[in-house]
């Protein structure tokens, strides 16, 4: 199997999950798709550096974030929160999510990838750890401060 064949096999069971982590950061329908098709040239570009497809998810994530982060920070643009939220997103205590969502907004970049990954993927805290490329203590002792650091805010 050529690696082209071999990374599209890889890319199409995760397109729904790479687009999701691709909004939540430019929080932008075509915003979105334009980084997300950056990324993929740039994984595929770069795919032969690839070793082990077991880390093909934290691999290509973190290629996915930086784009994100690039394309943030060359646009300098920050939309509303309200142009990011729709009545499907937050269907009770929409100020309490609102406050949350601004509070999130309100971190520096990394301690917001740090929850996102945590509370909006799901991820374990040794997946963090793979992703951002720190040691597995260092990701819980940065949710702790963070979640602190949140509670302060919205207390």
């Amino acid at each position: 199997m050529d690696r082209n064949k071999s990374f599209q096999n890889l890319i199409n069971d995760r397109e729904d999950k790479l687009y999701r982590i691709a909004f939540s950061y430019v929080r932008n329908k075509e915003d979105a798709l334009d980084c997300l098709q950056s990324a993929l040239l740039k994984g595929l570009d770069s795919f032969d550096t690839l070793r082990d497809y077991n880390y093909f998810d934290t691999w290509f994530i973190r290629i996915l974030i930086n784009t994100c982060l690039d394309h943030i920070k060359d646009r300098s643009v920050d939309l509303p929160l309200e142009e990011s939220l729709n009545a499907s997103d937050v269907q009770r205590d929409f100020e309490g999510v609102t406050d949350l969502l601004r509070s999130i907004e309100g971190l520096q970049k990394e301690e917001q990838e740090i929850i996102f990954l945590k509370y909006f993927m799901g991820y374990k805290n040794e997946e963090i750890s793979e992703t951002m490329h720190i040691k597995t203590g260092t990701v819980k002792s940065r949710l702790n401060r963070v979640i602190r650091k949140l509670r302060a805010k919205l207390s």
